[in-house]
């Protein structure tokens, strides 16, 4: 009788997984919870071996997340919408996909972001509840600064990596700088200051370090948080 009720226990199918609306909600009700400072909301829909990695590659533990979740200051306001959820399914596991849509105001600063959000729920005892979380940012190109350009004829040039790499051609056409490997290829540069740049469509930013004349001697291109150095080469 007792291997009995064991393989019938084992036997047991897994809890019905909710509709995808009911995924909704719960991810829905945890972004609003953000900026409330509402802990209480994703303990509940959170596991006890809950595991967060964030936009930024930091790995939290359940208690780390909870302690961290705090209203927003002063001066701060933030709405997240969850967007396009999918949910697929793998047995007594759901893996939830959406896209965080956030829009942020920073004393009078209006921000807006994207992320691409993955939860893995999993059902235990007949509830779901999420195991773990990845988020990443979705790279889009920033809004150009209101820069002097006055300098821009000298950031002009073909730039190399040095001793024998790649070549990165920068053109002044019509008033902005372009850039890009290829010359038939040149994407726009975003101006963040007069001298610091995004190439758009790109991840990282492309700085100029100019001589005392205002020429562009070399690209500090930080990819990914590392530099990488490009050489003026042409005469």
């Amino acid at each position: 009788m007792i291997l009995l009720a064991a393989w019938l226990a084992f036997a047991q199918p897994a809890a019905a997984r909710p509709p995808v609306e009911w995924f909704q909600k719960i991810e829905q009700a945890m972004m609003d919870a953000v900026a409330a400072g509402d802990a209480g909301t994703w303990d509940r829909a959170t596991d006890a071996g809950y595991i967060l990695t964030t936009e930024e590659g930091q790995v939290m533990t359940k208690a780390e997340l909870l302690k961290q979740l705090r209203p927003l200051p002063p001066g701060l306001k933030g709405t997240i919408v969850v967007r396009d959820l999918t949910v697929q399914d793998a047995g007594d596991t759901a893996i939830v996909r959406y896209m965080a849509d956030e829009t942020e105001t920073v004393f009078g600063q209006r921000l807006a972001r994207k992320y691409r959000v993955t939860d893995v729920f999993r059902s235990s005892a007949g509830e779901w509840k999420i195991v773990a979380s990845h988020t990443s940012v979705i790279t889009a190109d920033p809004p150009a600064q209101e820069v002097s350009t006055a300098g821009w004829p000298g950031l002009a040039g073909t730039y190399r990596l040095l001793p024998d790499g790649w070549t990165f051609h920068v053109v002044l056409r019509d008033g902005r700088l372009f850039g890009g490997r290829d010359p038939a290829k040149l994407q726009p540069f975003i101006p963040m200051t007069p001298t610091a740049f995004v190439l758009s469509g790109s991840l990282g930013e492309w700085l100029f370090v100019v001589d005392e004349s205002g020429r562009g001697t070399r690209i500090v291109n930080l990819r990914k948080f590392e530099p990488l150095v490009w050489t003026r080469v042409d005469p």
